[in-house]
């Protein structure tokens, strides 16, 4: 098989130690008495350092506008080279000690966070993305069956929405038992390493990397695909696209040899003209002994970094600001196909203990 069948299989190995991982943590931190609060930022952040061998790039995303109560996705997966990408965003919930996904209806029990995943607008996506959730819980406190392995589970956003129902909270359907199988009416979550398996089968079967982004780059997906696998499928599609990357993607795997590109970790600013002038504003009024105001970073940035990260700023419309800054991820983790990482060496069983 070849380095990116590898590659692709030894992250779904790892996704399977983190969710049997994620399983643990949410048992116990669910369990009467317990002290430890496990949120789905912070398993996030855990999940991705797990992970940290598996992308090209990860890239936070910072604003100066409030976010927390309209943004659609806590990450997104973006997988390609060139002008050829494709889109995987992500919303993360994790299960209370009730037994339900509380935050499901999020904010306020209006779904407005859920309408935003499924509906972004055309130009804060590729081509080819999908919408899912992953959902952070074990099964004690479930109440039905969750398996080691799906602690962190997938599942298409437009089942959810389905099985969740229509705001007000009242009305919405938060319990894991209708969101997780085997209960669930439409096909249950899977394990969130099984996002990959289409991708895997493909490379399995003696495709490259580069004809597979190829083959999906410029394809449509219809907006309501019967299973996850169908995004790794060519021929499930809604017609050509020859739409242009969304500008914040642009910005982000453009080489344009400077700190940004070459680094691991990086922060995008986006901002608006008025934005940044009244940054200046600010920092003049801050250089004379006033107090500043300092951009507003998303959930599970590395804002208490002593050293900044590379960065770069994109600037966009005023008059797009609302939806497209509503609708960016917390994080984009970047697999740049050129620039897959050598892989370690497997542990040697050679003299290990018994």
């Amino acid at each position: 098989m070849t380095a990116e069948y590898d590659f692709f299989v030894r992250m779904q190995q790892k996704m399977d130690e983190q969710a049997e991982d994620v399983w643990d943590m949410v048992r116990y931190s669910r369990s009467p008495g317990y002290r430890l609060r496990l949120g789905e930022v912070t398993t996030t952040e855990l999940n991705f350092f797990r992970l940290r061998e598996f992308w090209t790039k990860r890239v936070y995303i910072v604003t100066n506008e409030p976010d927390e109560t309209t943004t659609g996705a806590d990450w997104e997966w973006i997988i390609g080279h060139g002008d050829r990408w494709i889109q995987i965003r992500v919303q993360a919930k994790i299960i209370n000690a009730n037994g339900s996904f509380a935050e499901l209806g999020h904010p306020r029990a209006t779904g407005e966070q859920m309408r935003r995943l499924l509906d972004p607008g055309r130009e804060s996506v590729a081509c080819r993305w999908m919408p899912l959730y992953v959902f952070y819980a074990s099964e004690n406190v479930a109440k039905t069956t969750v398996t080691r392995d799906a602690g962190c589970s997938a599942q298409l956003a437009w089942i959810v929405n389905e099985n969740y129902g229509k705001p007000p909270r009242r009305a919405g359907r938060l319990r894991a038992l209708d969101h997780l199988p085997p209960r669930v009416p439409r096909p249950g979550a899977i394990p969130w390493s099984h996002i990959f398996n289409g991708l895997v089968a493909r490379l399995r079967a003696g495709e490259s990397l580069d004809t597979i982004i190829g083959s999906l780059a410029d394809a449509s997906l219809p907006p309501a695909v019967k299973s996850i696998d169908d995004f790794w499928e060519p021929r499930v599609t809604a017609g050509t696209c020859s739409a242009e990357l969304p500008a914040y993607i642009r910005t982000i795997v453009a080489r344009d040899d400077d700190d940004f590109d070459g680094a691991p970790l990086t922060e995008l600013h986006v901002a608006t003209p008025e934005s940044r002038h009244a940054e200046a504003e600010r920092a003049s009024g801050q250089a004379e002994g006033e107090p500043g105001v300092a951009y507003t970073v998303r959930d599970g940035s590395l804002e208490d970094s002593p050293v900044p990260l590379p960065s770069r700023t994109l600037m966009i419309d005023r008059a797009d600001t609302p939806e497209v800054l509503a609708t960016l991820p917390s994080f984009v983790s970047v697999l740049d196909i050129d620039r897959l990482p050598p892989l370690p060496e497997r542990p040697s069983e050679t003299g290990a203990p018994g």
